[in-house]
């Protein structure tokens, strides 16, 4: 990607990856006397590259903007002059916003006198809001592909479990609670090949909806995950109070509550509590159904509903996590509803997923 930059002159650069340049508070690298990359510190691994070897042997200002000085190259006057240079408060211009930050650009002394090239600090440079969400996007762009060809590739395993839970039903059907568990699971597993479908040829935005009873759907999802819960030994309680029918689709929402359940049960230590339940709320935006989930797990330290407006790339890509509660957003959002997250740390994490009400709030 090719975007214009100006510095303080006015004067035109060409940065060819600034939708992945970030400002950082010490920005701190080398060129030689050809102002090609030689070094840099850790602050170029916020871009999007392997590693920071690759960006050696670049032109600097294909990497960031070109620094100017009295209409000039500044790092090439450093380099040809062997003098330093000191610019205080440097403003570096770009298509979205411009920042302020001080340069200091040193030579680098070579053998016989001449000049090897130069060190370039940038420091208490901000950070590039436009950059942030360029590179965000890019990452959704990643994942809507993945997400393809994953829904693809699971079908063939989907068909194997779904023989296995026929075999078992037909095998020992005479034992009550394992034909309940391989109904639920049939029962997912049909529905999960037709979301797989749907999602192939549609939108999240396009699936059915119908009335549905929030407080079956928790039972539901209580003989779900009670094994689960058996297995982290998790304590895990659900109480039902007394809500209205709900408009929604009930394998999205399903999936969003477990999102949080599952969140909640990989966060705990054994010994600790996860309580679900539901209830009413009425609320200056209309008449909720809302589902609590509450446990006394580690917390999440500063974070809201907000802070998961997009998965986090770096816990992504780490742990192949940062996905649960963005969908979880994502289909309240299309629900018309609401998330809300309140978390500390030491005290816990309480998470509300709030759905109008089908009768419009009409009590």
């Amino acid at each position: 990607m090719n975007v214009d930059w100006r510095g303080r002159s006015g004067s035109v650069c060409s940065v060819k990856i600034i939708d992945t340049w970030y400002a950082m508070a010490l920005f701190d690298f080398s060129v030689d006397d050809q102002l090609r990359i030689t070094g840099c510190n850790g602050a170029f691994g916020r871009m999007r590259v392997e590693s920071s070897q690759q960006l050696e042997g670049l032109p600097y200002y294909e990497v960031v903007p070109r620094i100017l000085h009295q209409n000039r190259d500044g790092v090439l006057q450093v380099v040809e002059s062997r003098q330093p240079l000191s610019l205080s408060g440097y403003r570096f211009g770009c298509f979205h916003q411009s920042f302020e930050a001080d340069v200091t650009i040193q030579p680098l002394p070579g053998g016989n006198g001449t000049s090897a090239g130069a060190q370039v600090v940038i420091q208490d440079l901000q950070k590039c809001e436009m950059a942030s969400r360029l590179q965000q996007s890019q990452h959704l762009i990643d994942i809507g592909k993945m997400a393809s060809i994953l829904s693809h590739g699971v079908r063939n395993p989907l068909n194997a479990i779904k023989g296995a839970v026929v075999y078992l039903k037909n095998r020992y059907g005479h034992e009550a609670n394992l034909v309940e568990f391989t109904d639920i699971m049939e029962d997912e597993i049909t529905r999960l090949d037709k979301f797989i479908t749907g999602f192939l040829s549609t939108s999240i935005y396009e699936f059915d909806q119908s009335a549905v009873d929030l407080n079956s759907l928790l039972k539901k999802i209580e003989l779900f995950t009670s094994l689960q819960a058996k297995t982290a030994g998790v304590e895990v309680s659900f109480r039902s109070g007394q809500v209205d029918t709900i408009q929604i689709n009930a394998f999205q929402v399903e999936h969003a509550i477990l999102n949080v359940v599952n969140n909640a049960l990989h966060a705990l230590p054994i010994g600790g509590k996860i309580d679900i339940s539901s209830n009413t709320e009425n609320r200056p935006e209309g008449r909720f159904a809302v589902v609590e989930i509450l446990d006394n797990g580690p917390g999440m330290p500063g974070q809201g509903a907000e802070t998961f407006a997009a998965p986090v790339r770096e816990s992504a890509q780490a742990k192949g996590k940062g996905f649960g509660l963005f969908i979880t957003r994502e289909i309240l959002q299309h629900h018309g509803g609401l998330l809300e997250i309140h978390s500390g740390l030491d005290r816990g994490t309480q998470v509300k997923l709030l759905f109008p009400a089908a009768n419009g709030g009409q009590g």
